[in-house]
């Protein structure tokens, strides 16, 4: 019984196979006609355009970067509050496994302060915007248009971040495994 079944399995299975052979012939790879360039047109230029004009920098620069300023350093006091409840559940955490409580409370405080750095990297942003028109306005007029005041703006700027960065290695040090 069992060999009679065998007998009529094996055409159907040579059939089925031959299904999944492929064609013996290939396409050439020779060139095709529709792929030769011919003709005698000349070729089009492409327009020329001019780079669009820098956004002029704002009308009151000097209250724009008191502005910047104050809120970089006022994201910077809520960073510095921050970082002394992270700092005490870090040190807390140090030795604990990840996913514990304590390792927990301080990835979470942590973050809290990143978010903090994250609002006066926002003022920075801005800053080098500004500087970056600064300089283009300064190219094209030879006028440095506040120059000097934005960048004085940006360096303090960029020192608050600096110090935030190194405060987060800082916090991050106790409960690195």
């Amino acid at each position: 019984m069992i060999a009679q079944r065998s007998l009529l399995l094996a055409p159907v299975a040579l059939l089925a196979l031959s299904a999944c052979a492929t064609d013996p012939r290939y396409p050439s790879l020779a060139m095709r006609d529709f792929e030769r360039v011919e003709g005698n047109a000349a070729p089009v230029e492409p327009e020329k355009t001019e780079a669009p004009a820098p956004a002029p920098l704002p009308s009151g620069l000097g209250e724009r970067l008191a502005e910047l300023r104050r809120q970089a350093e006022a994201s910077h006091a809520t960073f510095m509050r921050r970082a002394d409840d992270a700092r005490s559940r870090a040190n807390a955490a140090a030795g604990a496994a990840q996913g514990s409580t304590r390792w927990s409370d301080a990835i979470v405080a942590i973050s809290d302060v990143e978010s903090a750095r994250s609002d006066t990297m926002f003022a920075l942003a801005e800053l080098d915007s500004m500087l970056a028109l600064g300089a283009a306005e300064r190219a094209d007029s030879g006028a440095a248009v506040g120059l000097p005041q934005i960048a004085a703006t940006r360096d303090s700027v960029a020192a608050l971040v600096a110090e935030e960065d190194q405060l987060l290695v800082e916090l991050t040090e106790p409960i690195r495994g």
